[in-house]
């Protein structure tokens, strides 16, 4: 009898056994999953057919084809070669880093930077780690890529000791800004204009977690975390918006898209009131994620904010 009981409790931990390994196995396989998808990225962005597809796109072409320009480089803190390209407009001190959103480069959509020079700005146009020219295999999300815009702002200011600097960014762009805003930034820094940022990294898998693959919020939050730390350096809890912003002296205006289904709308409104330095809100009704510059009071609205500042200063 005592045989028979202890070949059940066999099979059955046997079974159990097997189902704990399936289960590790998928929940592991799930993780590199997510980590490859959203981390590791191509030098192709996926989103080319957007810009391509746009409107303005013709214009755009003409303008930056024409325009004094010229391609910069400098050297991350982690020794990354980051490119960019830099806009020159006649005598002016001010001018704009244009940071592009999540899966394009920098010149991939140039309404921001061309409407800027429009208005007598020099440009920097910047390929964010990972994207564009720059190097690098993995995008942090914004988090290193903060470090990173520090050392551009500086790279201004080697070059023009008066400039006067606007920080533009959308998306991933629009989180490095944030990121950015709550350090100790050079006076020569004006404002900074966030386009359809995410609260944090965290919150932003969690939603995307939540809307894509159907499974409970936070379970595979940490095992993406383990893959960031181990093929990074680097936690994803650190990329943390909401935090920076309490901690910020950059008067920021908050930009949002109601329709965006990748930051989701409800996130501009805890940045928003989390922020601790100057702000203001303006949100588009029927723009989608990254989109809302198409919106013909976008532009109106961040010239209002930015000349504001800009006269102040």
């Amino acid at each position: 009898m005592a045989e028979k009981n202890g070949s059940k409790v066999g099979k059955v931990l046997a079974v159990t056994a097997g189902v704990t390994l399936a289960v590790g196995a998928t929940y592991c396989a799930t993780c590199a999953y997510i980590f490859t998808k959203v981390f590791k990225r191509k030098k192709n962005p996926s989103y080319l057919e957007f810009s391509n597809s746009l409107i303005t796109k013709k214009d755009n072409d003409i303008w930056f084809e024409n325009v004094d320009k010229h391609e910069v480089e400098i050297l991350s803190y982690d020794g990354l070669k980051l490119s960019g390209v830099q806009v020159n407009n006649d005598k002016s001190n001010n001018w704009v880093i244009s940071l592009h959103a999540y899966d394009f480069f920098g010149t991939q959509v140039l309404d921001i930077p061309k409407k800027y020079y429009e208005e007598g700005y020099n440009c920097l146009i910047i390929d964010q780690r990972a994207y564009g020219k720059s190097e690098g295999e993995y995008t942090t999300l914004g988090w290193k890529e903060h470090y990173d815009l520090i050392d551009w702002i500086n790279f201004i200011i080697k070059q023009n000791n008066d400039a006067k600097i606007v920080l533009h960014g959308t998306s991933l762009g629009a989180t490095t800004v944030l990121n950015a805003t709550g350090e100790f930034l050079p006076d020569n820094v004006v404002c900074a204009i966030s386009d359809c940022a995410y609260s944090s990294i965290e919150d932003l898998l969690k939603f995307q977690i939540k809307n894509y693959l159907k499974v409970p919020l936070g379970a595979l939050v940490p095992g993406v975390n383990f893959l960031c730390k181990s093929k990074m350096n680097y936690s994803l809890y650190e990329g943390n918006a909401l935090k920076q912003v309490k901690q910020s002296n950059t008067p920021t205006l908050f930009l949002h898209g109601e329709l965006d289904c990748f930051a989701p709308f409800e996130m501009v409104f805890d940045l928003f009131y989390s922020c601790t330095a100057e702000k203001e809100l303006c949100t588009f009704q029927e723009s989608k994620h990254a989109e809302s510059f198409l919106d013909k009071k976008y532009f109106e609205k961040v010239f209002e904010f930015v000349n504001a500042h800009l006269n102040e200063n």
